[in-house]
Order: C-alpha cells, then sequence, then structure tokens
C-alpha cells in the first residue's frame, strides 16, 4: 500500500494537494522561520485520513495550544480532506470532513467520512472498514496501536526504536504487536495467553487487596479463635440457670435470637462483598485513568469501537480503555446489585424476627437475672458477625487462588505450543534484519542494530529484545534509529508481500543527527521506500540543494501556510 496524493477542499475549491512518490517526502519551510506554518499539521492530516480523530489538527498535542482560526475552519464542515492510496492494485479514495454541530444542550463534533463513496457517519465505523484494507485488526491488536508503528507523530515516542506508543504500553501488549506484525502463526493462542496473563495479574491484586497486608492463615487462625470463642460462649448460655416458668419463653428467645443471627451474619457477609467488590472497582478505574491526557479522546473511540453499544459519556467511560477492564468494571457492579437486593430481603425477614424478639423481650424483661443471659447472647450475634466477614475474605481468596491455578495451567498450554512455532517466527524476523542491519550500519558504522525473538527458558514466555540498543547513544542517534527501523519494515512488508501499508510518516526528525537523517534520506530513495517527513530546512544541511528541491513535495512559508490562514 502507497501513499498518492493528498488533497484539501475548502467550499469545493482545491486550497492544497500534496503528490507522493515512491522514496523521500520531505514538506518543509522555505522561509528562514519556519515554525508555525503548518509542516507538521500536513502529517496530522494525513493521520486523520487514516483514522485520527482530527483534534490535533488545529489543538498541538506537544505544545498545547490551539490554533482557533483553523479550529473554526476545519470544524465548519467546509473543509473536505481527500487521500488517495494504493493497496494490492487497487485505487482507494478516503475523503473525510468534521462538523460541529449545535444541539440543545452540548455542542458535539460530528466526523463524515467515505471509502470509495461508502459513507460512514463515526469514526468507529470508518476504523472498521478501513482496517482490513491497510491490513490491520480491528481489536486485538487495536487498530490505532499498530497504524502508529508506521505514523510517528507522538515527539515523546519518536525516538523510541521498540516501545513506539505511550508509557503505559506494558511489555505483553508490545509481544502481541510485534506477534502480529511479523505474521506469526501463533498469533491469537498468544492473544489468548496475554488476556489470561492480565486476567491472572488482576486475581492477584484482587488477593493483595483482600488480605490487606497480612497472610492468609492470619484469617485462618482469626476463624478458628473465633469459633473457640463462640464455643465458650455456648458453653456459658447452656449453663445458665432459668425458672422453669421462664424456659418455654427463653428457648423461643433462643430460636429467634439463632435466626436473627444467621440472617445477620449473612447481611455481613453480603455488604463485606460489596465493599471489596467496590475496592476492586476503584483499583481497576485507578489503573486506567492514569493515561496520557492527549490519548483520552482515542480511548473513548476504542470503547465505542469495541462496545457500540455504550450509552455512557466520554467522561463516564474515561477509565475503561481496555474491553477487559470494562467488562469486569460491569460484572462486578451486576453482582453489587444483586447482593443489595439480596441484603433487602434479607432485611425484610429480619424486621419481622426483631419485632417477634421484642415481644419475647417483654415477656421476660421483669426478671433481672436474664441479664446475663442477654449479654452473652449479644456477645454471640457480635462474634458471628465477626466470623461472616472473615470467611467472606478466606472464601474469596481461595476462590481467586483457584482460578489462578487453572489460568496457569492455560497460559503453559499455550505457551508449549508457541514454541513449537518460534521458528516461523524467527523466519519473518530474519528477512526483516537483513534491512535493520544494513540500514543501520550505514548510519552507525561500526555497528547495526538487529531484532531478536525467542522464548524464556523457565516459562516459555515469548519476549523480543534489540541487539547492540545499548549502544545508540547520543541525543540525534535514537531517532535515526527509529526511522531506520520503520524503513526496515516497509522493506520486510515488500518481500514479503504482507498486507501492511508500503510507507511511513514521520514527524520531529530535528532530533535526529543531520548527517545520519541525510544517508536515510538517500537510502529511501534508492531502494523505494516510502517515508514522508517534515523537518525544518535548516536541518537538512548534510543534504544537497538538489536532492531537497527534487524530493520536497511540499514547501510552506508564512504567507502560505497549509491552510492558507494566519
Amino acid at each position: 500500500m502507497q501513499l498518492i496524493n493528498l488533497k484539501v477542499f475548502q467550499d469545493e475549491i482545491l486550497i492544497r494537494e500534496i503528490k507522493f512518490k515512491d522514496g523521500f517526502n520531505l514538506i518543509t519551510n522555505c522561509e528562514d522561520n519556519g515554525n508555525q506554518i503548518g509542516k507538521s499539521t500536513a502529517l496530522r492530516v494525513l493521520n486523520f485520513c487514516l483514522g485520527s480523530d482530527g483534534k490535533s489538527i488545529w489543538h498541538d498535542p506537544e505544545s498545547r495550544t490551539k490554533n482557533e482560526a483553523v479550529e473554526d475552519l476545519v470544524t465548519s464542515g467546509r473543509v473536505v480532506f481527500s487521500l488517495a492510496i494504493f493497496v494490492n492494485e487497487k485505487n482507494y479514495n478516503i475523503k473525510r470532513r468534521i462538523h460541529i454541530v449545535q444541539q440543545k444542550n452540548r455542542t458535539i463534533i460530528k466526523t463524515y467520512s467515505s471509502i470509495n463513496n461508502d459513507e460512514y457517519d463515526t469514526n468507529g465505523k470508518f476504523k472498521a472498514a478501513l482496517a482490513p484494507i491497510l491490513g490491520f485488526s480491528i481489536s486485538n491488536p487495536t487498530y490505532s496501536s499498530i497504524k502508529n508503528r508506521f505514523v510517528r507523530l507522538d515527539k515523546k515516542t519518536a525516538s523510541n526504536i521498540y516501545r513506539y506508543l505511550n508509557s503505559n504500553t506494558s511489555d505483553q501488549q508490545y509481544i502481541l504487536y510485534y506477534s502480529y506484525l511479523f505474521g506469526f502463526s501463533g498469533h491469537d493462542d498468544l492473544a489468548s495467553e496475554i488476556n489470561f496473563g492480565e486476567e491472572k495479574s488482576q486475581r492477584n491484586d484482587r488477593i493483595s487487596m483482600l488480605l490487606n497486608g497480612r497472610k492468609e492463615q492470619d484469617y485462618k487462625d482469626r476463624l478458628s479463635s473465633i469459633d473457640d470463642e463462640i464455643e465458650t460462649l455456648r458453653n456459658k448460655e447452656e449453663s445458665f440457670d432459668f425458672k422453669d416458668s421462664q424456659n418455654k419463653g427463653v428457648e423461643k428467645l433462643k430460636n429467634t435470637r439463632e435466626k436473627i443471627a444467621q440472617i445477620t451474619s449473612e447481611i455481613s457477609k453480603l455488604n463485606i462483598r460489596i465493599l471489596y467488590s467496590q475496592r476492586t472497582i476503584n483499583g481497576y478505574m485507578e489503573k486506567q485513568s492514569d493515561i496520557d491526557a492527549d490519548l483520552i479522546d482515542k480511548v473513548y473511540t476504542e470503547a465505542k469501537l469495541l462496545l457500540p453499544d455504550i450509552k455512557k459519556t466520554l467522561e463516564d467511560t474515561i477509565g475503561f480503555h481496555k474491553q477487559v477492564v470494562s467488562k469486569k468494571v460491569n460484572y462486578l457492579s451486576e453482582k453489587i446489585r444483586d447482593y443489595h437486593l439480596s441484603i433487602d430481603s434479607f432485611k425484610n425477614r429480619l424486621n419481622g424476627l426483631l419485632d417477634e424478639e421484642k415481644k419475647l423481650f417483654s415477656a421476660l424483661v421483669g426478671e433481672s437475672h436474664l441479664t446475663g443471659f442477654v449479654v452473652i447472647e449479644n456477645e454471640i450475634q457480635d462474634k458471628r458477625e465477626e466470623r461472616g466477614r472473615t470467611s467472606v475474605i478466606v472464601d474469596e481468596v481461595q476462590h481467586e487462588s483457584s482460578e489462578i491455578i487453572i489460568l496457569d495451567g492455560k497460559i503453559q498450554e499455550l505457551r508449549e505450543r508457541n514454541k513449537l512455532q518460534i521458528s516461523q517466527l524467527n523466519q519473518h524476523i530474519a528477512i526483516f534484519n537483513k534491512y535493520l542491519k544494513s540500514f543501520t550500519r550505514a548510519i552507525f558504522r561500526d555497528f547495526s542494530l538487529s531484532f531478536n525473538v525467542g522464548t524464556k527458558s523457565d516459562t516459555n514466555e515469548i519476549e523480543f529484545s534489540i541487539v547492540n540498543l545499548e549502544r545508540v547513544s547520543g541525543d540525534g542517534a535514537p531517532r535515526a534509529a527509529a526511522l531506520a527501523f520503520d524503513m526496515a519494515f516497509i522493506e520486510f512488508v515488500k518481500e514479503t508481500g504482507a498486507c501492511f501499508p508500503a510507507f511511513t510518516i514521520q514527524d520531529y526528525l530535528e532530533a535526529s543527527d543531520q548527517d545520519k537523517l541525510a544517508t536515510l534520506a538517500n537510502l529511501a530513495n534508492e531502494n523505494e521506500i516510502q517515508v514522508v517527513v517534515s523537518v525544518l530546512k535548516d536541518k537538512l544541511a548534510s543534504l544537497s540543494q538538489e536532492f531537497i528541491d527534487e524530493n520536497t513535495v511540499l514547501t510552506l512559508k508564512k504567507s502560505d501556510k497549509f491552510f492558507k490562514i494566519d
């Protein structure tokens, strides 16, 4: 797949066109001051055409500043972005526009999209249609997580060769992403393994929360201690001296209080289950809300895609950017509702028994020597309530532990199966390394980088690494290495025929060494690797003016910004 051209229309009039070519595609400035003229904006428009929400077109995610004039224009509904791409011998024309719609109580941003005249009224539907064209998954891994390997527009991660997403992305997720990118035949098993691993981690977290810094045996010992205390109190109760006339009434009272104690214990258990379920939900929400602010809108889009019927707003769902966590929270919320219904039912029965208890006490209240008996009964009831609370913790820990044992078995079975298929993955990575070594040796001279995959000896867990990564030092070297990695992957796509984009879009290349950038630019042309970059003119000193002129696809200046407005 390659980019053909990008067109921008305002009121159906063409105001900007970029024609892309094989090799190096340069977007730069022609005057001394090349800042704030729309170089990065051009790349963000490309990204919008490939599925982003488009807000970065007017809101710079790095400086957190907003260009209100651009926002007003782009969201007016009058601007149409058109991207032509070529995939598998077929042309596709993507059109997108944004329109702010004023509703009764709020303002919403509507995005209208089409692919070869097939129209989509939400970003989720558009990405679901575009993903298979680009060779992407739509759910596991998510569309955006793979697209961002080809579109590097995040300054925070632009120089990260392997970890190209935000800091909240786990090692397990990267393993899944690279498994997908390199066409691992055991990818589905690996995805299941990682899901099981995440569930195991959540269950271990729940056990830690339940135990609250103590050992499981401490709670079991406390149960035995409570049982001993109840037995002692029972013996005192049995030895209590009643008058013959009181025996019948006291027996009724004991039976009634026995029932009250049982129901109170059940209510206590349910309340503690509600408490720990709510703590679990809070724990999920705290973890999931600890995300990069710039990703929040993307999170909501993914949530809408994964759960099409979701009714909650962005603010309601901000904490749930993983499908598995959303399901867990929903499940626990349902359980809490069930617990509350059960408590209401128990309380109705309890109220009737308490009324009966009052009547029995009234009949016996004149006998002062019964006070000791009542004290014993109250102590027994308190101990039963404590036992109920403690037993819930023990039961929950035992349940979570048994589920973890089951998960461990499933994970190990999947790892054993994937270990047998690792040779196929190594073959694909060997093709990729052929190019990665060549490109990185060209820029580093005395060493090269390579991608490595293997399984841990003790667990059979798949792991990836980059050989010689520690030797990539200096301010500009990591950014150049990241570009070399992305170019090598395009060569891998071309050689293997993988259904992935055969281009990369790159911003923030000013951070790379000028001579290394020049080397990679020449390699892109020599190998016809489609690289679209935004670079300030004064960072191109290592390239000849002839090369710059031949490979510049868009030149901007203060009097001719991308949208032709100030």
